[in-house]
């Protein structure tokens, strides 16, 4: 089976993205570990937090598919194996166009720089990352640093939506493979397939949100919703519209088993009382790998920019990035249920 656009993402949350991008009325997009579609699907081959020869390999087996038109969704933040991934694909042979940019999520590159909401990454949470934390700004410095440079690979600057829609028709002029965030991933899909209505899906109560992440705009996400916030082991009462359970923040350096850890605790959690939720919102890509498993998911499209809403197990599932999002948008997602 030939598919039209085949996508690979390097976490699950970024998969979900997007899928969600992608995704337009009567027109869900597979998701998953094992996804597969003729038209577009978007398969998470999980390299985030792994060795850096491990991701060029899964990258290069997963792109053995046969596919009219191909895209890979990096991390908007500059972090994980994203240089040693894209140059296993050009060396495989295939042109690549990194464009590292989502203005609808406030990210953007200008002049070879990478900004998360007008700052430099290294600024931002991104930056503080625990785990994998970018090293330079510059999309550039991070190719040379890793040895990764190929004639294959250029980078392109999107600074807003106009340029990034611009690089997405170029991308398809040269018949390129897409690098970049969902939205560089949305823009290049929206050249390629044909036109979708956004879709239409209502968030239901109750609400249950789970909170793996660490980083620390989800965590003032959070704060701002004005909920209060419970911790594993905590009594939750889903006679209420919305309950709020985040993991605790560990004092010092975290490692990937305990980050791992935490997220099979709080995917726990959500199991346990999934049945009694309507809307189940998980934060965090460990977390939301750790409930959902290898289940391919339908993607039925966004209720915010970088936002995805899926269906699973008859539920609605909404899954959220640890940096996505301003502050504000947990309080906006949720204002009707408060």
């Amino acid at each position: 089976m030939s598919t039209t656009l085949f996508v690979t993402a390097d976490d699950r949350t970024g998969a979900f993205e997007c899928g969600g991008i992608i995704a337009g009325e009567g027109f869900a997009v597979p998701t998953g570990p094992h996804a597969k579609s003729d038209v577009c699907c978007v398969v998470d081959i999980d390299t985030r937090q792994i060795e850096a020869n491990d991701a060029a390999a899964r990258i290069r087996e997963a792109h053995r598919t046969e596919a009219t038109y191909r895209a890979h969704k990096m991390d908007a933040g500059l972090r994980g194996n994203w240089a040693q991934e894209v140059f296993a694909l050009a060396e495989q042979g295939h042109n690549i166009a990194i464009v590292p940019s989502f203005p609808d999520a406030g990210r953007r590159c200008k002049d070879g720089v990478v900004y998360i909401y007008d700052q430099p990454v290294l600024d931002s949470p991104f930056g503080q990352d625990p785990l994998t934390a970018p090293i330079s700004n510059r999309p550039i410095e991070v190719l040379e640093h890793f040895g990764c440079l190929h004639d294959n690979i250029v980078i392109w600057d999107a600074n807003d939506t106009p340029e990034l829609n611009a690089a997405a028709q170029q991308c398809f002029i040269e018949n390129r493979m897409m690098v970049g965030p969902a939205g560089a991933v949305g823009a290049f899909a929206n050249q390629v397939l044909p036109e979708r209505a956004r879709a239409s899906v209502h968030i239901e109560a109750p609400v249950l949100i789970i909170c793996g992440s660490l980083n620390a705009n989800s965590r003032n996400q959070l704060d701002v919703l004005g909920e209060q916030i419970l911790r594993p082991g905590d009594p939750i009462d889903l006679a209420t519209r919305i309950q709020v359970v985040a993991s605790e923040i560990p004092d010092g350096e975290i490692t990937l088993a305990q980050s791992q850890g935490k997220a099979s605790q709080m995917a726990a959690i959500a199991r346990d009382h999934f049945s009694a939720v309507e809307t189940l919102i998980i934060i965090g890509g460990d977390t939301s790998a750790a409930v959902v498993q290898d289940e391919t998911l339908e993607v039925l499209g966004t209720v915010a920019a970088g936002i995805p809403i899926s269906r699973f197990k008859e539920k609605l599932l909404i899954t959220k990035g640890g940096g996505i999002g301003t502050a504000q948008a947990l309080l906006d997602l949720l204002k009707d249920f408060q």
